[in-house]
């Protein structure tokens, strides 16, 4: 018999919620013996659950503040603070904010553990093949996912492909760009053969095929973007791969891959039919987070922390905390035109809010607008525009999306679920839009997948559409690639605010350097004795992106660990 003697210490805190009451379960296997795991079910599933502990989430992940704070989405409301460092240009090897490697290469290890240590010795009559199968799918989707982080933060890293000996020096140099796609990618393949279609109630939040399938769209959607594969830097390194003109076809390929997921004879994905109440995003109860349009999320017990945090601080005291730019805010356009709306224009000025993308009202909390019951005040000596609050917003608007403004965190309190949005289907659907203009342009669709770009980017645009504009369709004309991109870049920026997906768009189209290494604005609303107001846009924070910035640094502490390390260029 062979003894494995590991440190697993698991808190079943389950992405997977049967019913609303269920409990939470703590099973501490604390240097339990391999045989102990694989002898019992129990503790298999247990063990496959704590791995799901990895998948990483963007709630105020940075000390309450959003990865959305160090890019032009939001200004995190108090001053000093990591991320404020980190979107003005102060960091490095010694001070990086944002690093995924020990916890990363913690939660491989474990799918190793699983894979060499565990699963061989489990007895047939303890769990079917199937199962078995099923078991190793979750870990191996847990490892692309987990390898991904690195590859999109670090460029081409040490490929760790088993369970290093403690006892041993590393010494593993970085590998390539496109080896690295090619591993994640075979990882996500393995994993969807053997991953379900969909799960039942008691299994939600559980990795499905579609989500192994849509983290290779986003993968080859990485790789075949400018920062990975550009014609001036034809050669595959470490920082990017061969340039190759097909690799937007095969990103094109795997968003249609998801897209085309059927069971039963019908589509398994679909858009949500409405944003109302950020139903995607927050829910009373699980039954009201299952939607066809969410592909993978990570669930944590109801809580009114998210609300807190970020609500306006005239509303019981609210935290602030990530408010949206004025920048943002007119990227959301006309809805009957799509054209972007702008500050400075007196005519849009005189049309502030009306006939906007009805996404603004799911996304901002303006002035006037009602947080529940309470109408915001963010005009200069409003309630809600108090400069000698810490928390007061630096930018005149205050976040609504993943937020449910019907939750309390006084008295009573009543509290949510606020899954977060691993994939969901709208990206998807950009995904192929992006690739599919890139590839054959916004209005062909050679390989008979079913849509055009243009017409994937249409099912979002009809989502918030009225009945006078059901029609409502991306403005680029038809033959013009590069209005094509721009458009669907902004739409990106708007349905995907918030998620995550800003942040790692703009290093990936390279234009970081420019969009994130020039202030953020903020909108100065002065109320007129008549009740009307005046708008101007100011300066809020300053911000800093330089060329070495689209990779970042290895810490030092990684470099001593691992001679054969290469740091990244400039750090």
């Amino acid at each position: 018999m062979k003894y494995l003697r590991i440190y697993i210490l698991i808190f079943l805190v389950m992405p997977f919620v049967a019913c609303e009451d269920q409990n939470i379960n703590s099973v501490p296997l604390d240097y339990a013996d391999a045989d102990f795991i694989y002898n019992d079910s129990i503790n298999i599933d247990a063990y496959v659950n704590n791995l799901y502990a990895y998948i990483p989430t963007g709630f105020g992940r940075f000390g309450g503040a959003m990865l959305a704070a160090i890019t032009d989405e939001a200004v995190y409301s108090p001053t000093g603070t990591t991320v404020q460092k980190w979107a003005t240009g102060s960091w490095d090897s010694n001070f990086l904010p944002d690093n995924p490697l020990p916890s990363s290469y913690e939660g491989i290890r474990l799918t190793y553990v699983y894979q060499n240590d565990i699963d061989p010795y489990i007895p047939a009559k303890i769990l079917t093949q199937e199962t078995r199968n099923h078991y190793k799918a979750q870990a191996q989707f847990i490892r692309a996912l987990l390898n991904f982080e690195i590859l999109k933060r670090f460029g081409g890293y040490p490929l760790v492909t088993g369970v290093l000996d403690a006892g041993k020096p590393i010494s593993i140099p970085r590998s390539n760009f496109d080896e690295c796609v090619s591993y994640i990618s075979t990882l996500c393949d393995s994993a969807a053969m053997y991953l379900p279609l969909s799960v039942n109630a008691a299994n939600l939040g559980r990795v499905t095929k579609g989500a192994a399938l849509a983290l290779k769209s986003r993968l080859l959607l990485y790789a075949a973007s400018p920062l990975y594969n550009n014609p001036a830097e034809p050669e595959n390194n470490v920082y990017h791969g061969a340039y190759d003109p097909s690799k937007w076809e095969k990103a094109a390929a795997a968003a249609a891959a998801v897209i085309n997921l059927t069971e039963n004879g019908s589509k398994v994905y679909a858009l949500h039919s409405t944003l109302a109440s950020n139903s995607i995003f927050v829910g009373a109860n699980v039954a009201n987070l299952t939607n066809k349009e969410t592909i993978l999320y990570k669930l944590s017990p109801m809580s009114n922390s998210m609300e807190k945090a970020n609500a306006p601080i005239g509303y019981n005291s609210g935290g602030g905390g990530n408010c949206p730019t004025a920048d943002l805010v007119e990227a959301y356009g006309f809805r009957l035109t799509g054209m972007p709306f702008n500050f400075e224009n007196p005519d849009h000025i005189a049309n502030i809010w009306t006939e906007r993308d009805r996404r603004i009202n799911y996304s901002i909390v303006r002035n006037d607008a009602k947080y529940n019951s309470y109408t915001v005040q963010t005009y200069v000596g409003g309630a809600d525009n108090n400069p000698s609050n810490p928390n007061s917003t630096r930018t005149g608007f205050y976040l609504m999306k993943l937020m449910n403004p019907n939750v309390n965190w006084w008295s009573t309190a009543v509290n949510s679920y606020h899954p977060w949005n691993v994939f969901r289907y709208a990206e998807i659907l950009l995904n192929y839009a992006e690739a599919m203009n890139e590839a054959y342009g916004a209005d062909s669709d050679p390989k008979g997948y079913g849509m055009t770009a243009r017409q994937a980017v249409k099912l979002i645009r009809d989502r918030v559409a009225t009945l006078q504009n059901a029609d409502f369709s991306i403005s680029a004309p038809a033959g013009n690639k590069e209005a094509f991109r721009r458009d669907v870049q902004n739409e990106r920026r708007i349905e995907l605010a918030f998620e995550e997906h800003r942040y790692w768009d703009l290093r990936r189209w390279k234009l970081a350097e420019t969009i994130l290494n020039q202030p953020v604005h903020g909108l100065q609303i002065i109320k007129n004795a008549d009740g009307s107001y005046t708008y101007s846009k100011y300066v809020a924070e300053n911000r800093v992106f330089t060329e070495k910035m689209y990779y970042y640094p290895f810490p030092n502490t990684e470099l001593k660990r691992n001679p054969a390390l290469v740091q990244n260029k400039g750090w």
